[in-house]
């Protein structure tokens, strides 16, 4: 039997895209191999939202390559999508598609007669690529995509260049995959999007109608990933404050917290809005609230820095990603100068980063002593009778403990923090 193997750079879209692959393969008669090495098709899943995560795809291409030479290679994503003409990718992989025919995966290998098999399709207003989603091969918590594609204009990103124009999942086929996971015993479902705020399924029918209609279906807590903060209003701050079942876990991109490069940024609020945002959502009782901070974006002064660093000390938000910024083809803030020098980047990166590890530390610290579900996600039986498991709680906290319980991977369990 003809078995494949799937690798997946990025954000949580990409993993559930790959889980869309995997299920293709499935349901077409292949099986999953543990290791690439081993594997007779391996699928690499990219992602282009930095030069790191290019050249991560890049270097795993050639070492795939080079320890498994008679593996038929597919590259396909977002990388793709924008670079179909790299020369690594092109000497590399036998199998090329773009980000909106990457469910065309098996036709794609039928089509591969022994010569480079490319489809990149281009097109912008593009529909939205439903697939019914049913079964999850490498998580315990179900992620659940609901939106693609971006109508923002952000300076810095290419992902608008890539996916395409904002699209929505229609909500009977959400709330189909809401219901079939629940059945199926996932206590955790993760509701993700490229813009997730964005999402729509008619006139005034919206992210949160959507919410509300998925936890009318029972057994499960639900995670929301990253919104924009212009995508709130105050019915969807009331509902995250004070629904029990989603979790306490935000995450909300600020970018800087500098006028002037939020404006070059072309990020629609300022740091206020932003601010009044986060104190909103931290009523939440045990709240983790995190964010993304770009440094070294093209001008930015080391004051302007600095207000990006005050603001993360004094607000409410618990952690930051900190990312250093690197021009992407395409985005039109790769034309703006001054440029902001690597090593004054790499400097800047680990000031920032320094203080988000203290916040998150002493967020830590304040959850000790109290009791959380943690949804199981990996058990180590260590033969003398006792098991290792570990998970995360409802607010994103990294848990491991030992005991002589028989707990089920993605099963839960309360269990009190032990963050000294």
């Amino acid at each position: 039997m003809t078995n494949f193997f799937v690798y997946t750079f990025g954000c949580k879209v990409n993993i559930y895209e790959s889980e869309v692959i995997k299920d293709i393969f499935l349901k077409e008669g292949y099986a999953a191999a543990k290791k690439a090495a081993g594997a007779d098709i391996v699928v690499i899943n990219t992602c282009t939202v930095t030069d790191k995560a290019d050249s991560k795809f890049l270097h795993l291409l050639k070492k795939v390559r080079s320890e498994n030479p008679s593996a038929l290679i597919v590259s396909l994503g977002c990388y793709t999508q924008l670079e179909p003409d790299n020369e690594v990718l092109n000497s590399f992989s036998d199998v090329i598609l773009g980000l909106n025919n990457k469910y065309d995966v098996i036709e794609a290998i039928r089509d591969f007669k022994g010569e480079k098999f490319v489809s990149v399709p281009e097109g912008r207003d593009l529909d939205y690529a439903d697939h019914e989603l049913r079964s999850f091969q490498d998580h315990t918590r179900a992620f659940l995509k609901v939106q693609d594609g971006c109508d923002n204009f952000c300076t810095y990103c290419t992902i608008k260049y890539a996916r395409g124009n904002s699209r929505s999942r229609k909500r009977d086929s959400v709330l189909s995959d809401v219901k079939y996971l629940s059945q199926n015993g996932f206590k955790e479902i993760i509701l993700t999007g490229i813009d997730l705020g964005s999402y729509s399924d008619g006139e005034g029918y919206g992210l949160y109608d959507l919410i509300c209609d998925i936890l009318k279906v029972p057994g499960f807590r639900l995670r929301i990933s990253s919104v924009e903060p212009w995508c709130f209003d105050d019915r969807l701050i009331e509902l995250l404050v004070n629904e029990k079942r989603i979790c306490p876990h935000f995450h909300i991109p600020l970018q800087s917290a500098t006028k002037r490069i939020l404006k070059l940024m072309n990020r629609k609020y300022s740091i206020e809005v932003f601010d009044e945002l986060i104190s909103k959502l931290a009523e939440r009782n045990d709240v983790f609230i995190a964010t993304d901070i770009i440094v070294g974006f093209p001008t930015e002064t080391d004051e302007e820095f600095e207000e990006s660093v005050k603001y993360l000390e004094s607000s409410k938000v618990t952690f930051a990603h900190v990312f250093s910024y690197s021009d992407r083809p395409f985005a039109p803030s790769s034309k703006l100068k001054p440029k902001v020098s690597q090593n004054r980047i790499i400097q800047r990166s680990r000031k920032l980063r320094a203080v988000s590890e203290a916040k998150l530390h002493s967020f830590y610290a304040s959850q000790n002593g109290k009791e959380k579900e943690i949804i199981i996600e990996k058990v180590i039986d260590k033969k003398d009778g006792t098991f290792t498991y570990s998970g995360l709680s409802e607010n994103y906290i990294p848990v491991s403990f030992s005991t002589d319980k028989v707990y089920k991977k993605g099963g839960s369990v309360k269990y009190i923090l032990q963050t000294d």
